[in-house]
């Protein structure tokens, strides 16, 4: 019997990957049981490859921090078995600790709104986040779509 992840589990897995990719806003949308990613970073934030020093580029070598030029794909797809593996091997080499050390962190969000979502009994769902709002729309079964059409939406400071 295949192992089932709830959306809190499933997402904090997505959000992971989401924050090493250097993602700043995106669309998400549970499609049957994969997840569907439409990523995107915040250009203007980030100054083009041609004007960066070469001192710069070799501190963010020696500092670990080169890959913030690394290209960011026009979308993502993670499947169930995607992600209980990402989710197992993260387990076996993550630290135990009591909390999250930083509360603003994508992966520990998502796995807030993948907890709302799991009390709600969301069938399917969207999440679109931008620079300073996530906004979430599910349902439950999509036959129920017309009737129990629910949005959430967040603020963050």
């Amino acid at each position: 019997m295949a192992e089932s992840l709830s959306y809190a589990q499933s997402l904090r897995v997505v959000g992971q990957d989401l924050d090493a990719l250097g993602v700043d806003f995106f669309e998400l949308a549970k499609w049957g049981d994969d997840y569907i990613v439409w990523p995107g970073h915040a250009e203007f934030m980030r100054k083009p490859s041609a004007e960066k020093g070469f001192l710069s580029k070799i501190t963010r070598k020696i500092l670990g921090h080169d890959d913030l030029d690394k290209e960011i794909p026009n979308r993502l797809y993670f499947t169930p078995a995607d992600i209980i593996w990402a989710d197992t091997q993260r387990r076996l080499k993550r630290k135990i600790s009591g909390s999250p050390s930083d509360l603003r962190d994508l992966s520990f969000v998502l796995r807030v709104l993948g907890d709302y979502l799991d009390r709600q009994k969301a069938g399917q769902f969207t999440i679109s986040r931008s620079k300073d709002s996530i906004m979430i729309n599910s349902c439950g079964s999509c036959s129920e779509r017309a009737h129990r059409n629910r949005s959430a939406f967040m603020t963050q400071k």
